[in-house]
């Protein structure tokens, strides 16, 4: 139990002890006194002994009462329903220029792009997501989902060894991407891209996935993350700027590891879910125990009462 309806109640409790140990006091002293001196040369049983206590039953009686009128119960809170909340779809560039890059040390840009999304999963509780990662081809490692404990792990695992294609697929990280968010009934879907190349890859080019992505009322945040070329490697972050403006999203550009933290907390702050339901109270109610504990006592009571009243007060 952790929550109590009536919890000012419970302060009748202390009052209560303090009762029975002055009734204790006042009382049944008295009864053991005058057991004692009437029954001098009469031998008193353990039972008659141990009866000599049970007026101190009525407080017992009163205290599961006035539990159970504080109202007891155990409080729970749901988390809103998935609908409220946010779907997010990760699109992750694992490509060899992702991790064999100098701008990002002593790591790279594949492992602090992982800890960074990693960072900002656990920031949004609220949300499902999911993980598309590309190279020369795309593939879901992760459909979307609320267990943000066994899609970390899948984050942390991810590299270069995912896709053995050579390349840079954006377009066809976006279509994935977008198909495993069409069906969302989330009130906002999005798709958070990163990628540090220009697509040269793939079956579809990215303006056209950009296009499929907003008939689905997707939007994509376009990170182009890094500075310098590896093995003369190609960038194109104005096509990046124009699928992410097709969809109303935005694009940023990360430098370094610090720009990129930047990034990921802007893009948590303008994709806040401003309208969700607050978390759903459960109370459920124990005081009919309470109640049960006290009627037993109280029918005990009455057998006391009825068989040995000759030695109750």
């Amino acid at each position: 139990m952790n929550h109590f309806e009536r919890a000012y109640l419970l302060l009748g409790l202390p009052v209560l002890v303090v009762l029975a140990f002055v009734y204790y006091k006042l009382k049944i002293y008295q009864v053991k006194n005058s057991l004692s001196l009437a029954n001098q040369n009469i031998q008193i049983n353990i039972f008659q002994k141990i009866f000599i206590y049970f007026p101190l039953l009525k407080f017992f009686i009163l205290g599961f009462l006035l539990l159970a009128l504080a109202g007891p119960g155990q409080k729970s809170e749901l988390l809103p329903d998935e609908k409220t909340g946010i779907d997010i779809m990760i699109a992750l560039d694992v490509s060899g220029s992702m991790t064999e890059s100098s701008d990002f040390l002593p790591s790279n840009r594949l492992e602090v792009s992982k800890n960074l999304i990693i960072e900002f999963i656990q920031q949004r509780v609220n949300d499902r997501f999911g993980l598309v990662v590309f190279a020369g081809a795309a593939y879901l490692q992760a459909p979307l989902t609320g267990d943000t404990e066994s899609l970390k792990e899948i984050i942390s695992d991810t590299g270069k060894h995912s896709v053995s294609e050579q390349g840079t697929a954006i377009g066809d990280a976006i279509i994935l991407a977008t198909y495993r968010l069409k069906k969302s009934k989330a009130r906002s879907r999005i798709i958070l891209l990163l990628t540090d190349g220009a697509s040269n890859a793939g079956k579809l080019d990215p303006k056209t996935a950009a296009e499929t992505a907003k008939e689905f009322d997707v939007k994509i945040y376009s990170i182009g993350i890094g500075r310098d070329l590896v093995d003369g490697a190609d960038t194109d972050f104005g096509s990046l700027q124009e699928i992410s403006s097709i969809t109303g999203g935005k694009f940023y550009r990360a430098l370094d590891s610090k720009q990129l933290e930047s990034t990921l907390k802007d893009i948590d702050k303008l994709e806040k879910d401003r309208i969700s339901a607050p978390p759903k109270i459960i109370v459920e109610t124990k005081y009919l125990y309470f109640f049960l504990f006290a009627f037993v006592l109280f029918l005990v009571d009455i057998i006391l009462r009825t068989y040995y009243l000759k030695y109750y007060i």
